[in-house]
Parts: structure tokens; C-alpha cells; sequence
């Protein structure tokens, strides 16, 4: 940013806000281990989402929202924008929402917290998805015209008011040998910022026991039975008769009692057997701060807290709709948070 003498400062995390009299003078920051402070006639926060942040995911994500769930965005998303505003008084928007789906996660860890890797097989063929007990309970592609807005996630957030448990949570894909030779399970491409092997036939992921393998279905649903996460509820004849019942939908009737596309259709035939995993989750949450159409943070009373304005998966104005990876939004809000933030900064330098 030189030709425009614009100074940016790597490597400093924000830590608060700098005000007076109720309005937003500037921030706090932490410089490898030096305090900096950073005066501004306007702030524009935009620091993201709540994805690795304990407290924020089990305060504000549906069911067990720290083990319960997974993302594959950024490990640096880990809220701090979110608290630093409310600190200030700022009000919340919606904060459980989440740009999600039902993705595998794997026993490696950010922040304590684990790593979801985007599945992208969920609802094609020659897979089929299973609650706890193993038994399919929903189209696994379901979505809205628009494939921005997944809704297979909704299902399995579900709680058992009965018993008690959240039976979708975690939920396993369950498919044969056909597909593990097919393609690989998860997006390599999409695990490739945390470094992690799976292999491209699966192989890696095979071997470090992230995915149960066995030479038929009733021993693949001892092997889930035995997950930790399982809790010994896989039933192997309800697994057996769920696999039977969906193989001759996609032979004989060509069609899915609960609705999938003929097309995301093909029967597990060819052993062995896998399974594998999911959670909720996906890139990232969208609830967050509160703001108004001119993107000014709003504080509980919606009043603008002078001086801050915001964009970004932080404020998000679509919550559960993932548009074009929220760059759309980020370009569009943030272009309005920016021009009314320089205008507003303009007009204290005047004072």
C-alpha cells in the first residue's frame, strides 16, 4: 500500500476498542508481545466468524455446539471481533446461524476444537447417510432451488425429546468400494491449508482409522458401534435393512421415499464397506453484530455506536445463505461500511 501511504500492520491482533464518550476513537492491539494503539476518526471491523471459539459455539450453535460440530474455514476465526463489540455495548444479530451442511471431521484439532474437511460425496451416488442407530432419516441433498442453501444440516441438528440424545449427531456416510476407488470422500483442495494427508483414493484416511472399513455391512456397524461418538447405539440389522431398503429403491423402484434425485441415486454393492463421521458445519457462522443498512454496528438499544461500522461474515446480512463463498457480501457490505466509514472520519478530522 505504499503508492497510496496507507500503513498496514502485520502480525497485530486487536484486542479492544479505544472510546470516549461512547464513540469508537480507535483500537488496542497486541504486536508480538508489544501494545499498540491505533487512533481512528472511523473503525471498520470485519474480523469474521465465531468458528473456533468455544464459549461463542456453545452459547449460540444448535445442540452440543462444541463437540457437536465442525468447520473448514480458517482457524483464525476465533470470534475476538465478536466479543471486542459486545464489550462496547454492541447488540447481536441472529448469532446461531451458520453457512452449513454435514461434513466430516477428523480427530486433528485447532484451538481444541476439530477440523472439518468439506465432504463434498454427501447425497451422490452410492452413499447413503445414517443417525446413530442407522437408519436414514432425510434426503441428503436437501436444498432450496437455489443449491446456495443447504437444509441437511437442519435434520441433523434434530433432538430427541424422548430419549433425550441427539441421534443424528454425529450422523455417518456410509458407502462401498465403488465410490473409495472413485473418487476421493472429502475436497483435497479444501484440507490443503491445514496440511492434512487423506490420500487420493482415500488411502491416508483409511489407515489412521478416520474411516471405519469392513468386508460387510452388519461388521461395518460393529466397527461404528465402537466409535467413541457412537456410544454403542448402531443397531447392525437396522444398518442392514436400511442399506437392503435404499439398494432396491435405486434397482427396482428408481425411486427414494424420502426424495432424493433419481440421478444421486446408486446402490452399495461392492464391499468393502466404509463409513465415516459428519457433523454440522461448514465454512463459517454469519450471525454476529448487529448493524444497520448503512452497516454502522448497532448497539442493544439499535443505536449506532458512533464511529464503528461493519461487514463481513461478523454481520452478515444472509445468515444461512452461502453466496459465492460471502465474497458477494463482503464486496457489497464492505464497500458501503467503507465509503460511510471514510466520510464519517472525514468529518471528525474537520472538527
Amino acid at each position: 500500500m505504499d503508492d497510496r501511504d496507507i500503513d498496514v500492520l502485520w502480525e497485530t491482533a486487536a484486542r479492544e476498542f479505544v472510546v470516549d464518550d461512547g464513540a469508537v476513537d480507535g483500537i488496542l492491539a497486541d504486536r508480538q508481545g508489544t501494545r499498540v494503539a491505533c487512533g481512528a476518526g472511523a473503525t471498520v471491523l470485519t474480523s469474521g466468524g465465531f468458528e473456533y471459539n468455544k464459549d461463542l459455539r456453545l452459547n449460540f450453535l444448535e445442540g452440543p455446539g462444541v463437540e457437536g460440530w465442525a468447520f473448514y474455514g480458517t482457524s483464525a476465526n476465533t470470534g475476538t471481533g465478536i466479543e471486542m463489540a459486545m464489550e462496547i455495548g454492541a447488540g447481536l444479530s441472529k448469532v446461531s446461524k451458520a453457512a452449513s451442511w454435514m461434513i466430516a471431521a477428523i480427530p486433528v484439532r485447532e484451538h481444541g476444537l476439530k477440523i472439518g474437511l468439506r465432504t463434498l460425496v454427501v447425497g451422490r451416488p452410492n452413499t447413503i447417510v445414517v443417525d446413530n442407530f442407522g437408519e436414514r432419516y432425510a434426503a441428503e441433498r436437501t436444498i432450496t432451488k437455489d443449491p446456495s442453501r443447504y437444509l441437511f444440516y437442519k435434520e441433523g441438528v434434530r433432538f430427541d425429546v424422548e430419549e433425550l440424545l441427539y441421534p443424528r449427531m454425529p450422523s455417518w456416510l456410509v458407502f462401498d468400494e465403488t465410490l473409495r476407488k472413485r473418487r476421493s470422500v472429502v475436497s483435497l483442495r479444501g484440507t490443503g491449508y491445514q496440511g492434512i494427508e487423506w490420500g487420493e483414493e482415500n488411502g491416508h484416511a483409511i489407515e489412521n482409522g478416520w474411516i471405519l472399513r469392513a468386508p460387510t455391512i452388519e461388521e461395518l456397524a460393529r466397527e461404528i458401534s465402537d466409535h467413541p461418538e457412537n456410544r454403542e447405539l448402531m443397531d447392525a440389522d437396522a444398518l442392514l435393512e436400511t442399506v437392503s431398503k435404499y439398494n432396491c429403491c435405486c434397482e427396482v423402484s428408481k425411486t427414494d421415499p424420502f426424495g432424493s434425485e433419481p440421478e444421486n441415486m446408486a446402490p452399495l454393492r461392492s464391499p468393502p464397506y466404509y463409513a465415516l463421521p459428519l457433523y454440522p458445519g461448514g465454512p463459517n457462522t454469519k450471525g454476529g453484530i448487529l448493524a444497520n443498512g448503512d452497516r454502522e454496528a448497532l448497539n442493544t438499544e439499535r443505536e449506532p455506536i458512533p464511529n464503528l461500522y461493519t461487514a463481513g461474515e461478523i454481520s452478515s446480512a444472509f445468515k444461512f445463505v452461502y453466496q459465492g463463498g460471502n465474497l458477494a457480501e463482503c464486496i457489497a457490505f464492505g464497500r458501503i461500511a467503507g465509503e460511510n466509514a471514510a466520510e464519517r472520519a472525514l468529518s471528525v478530522s474537520r472538527r
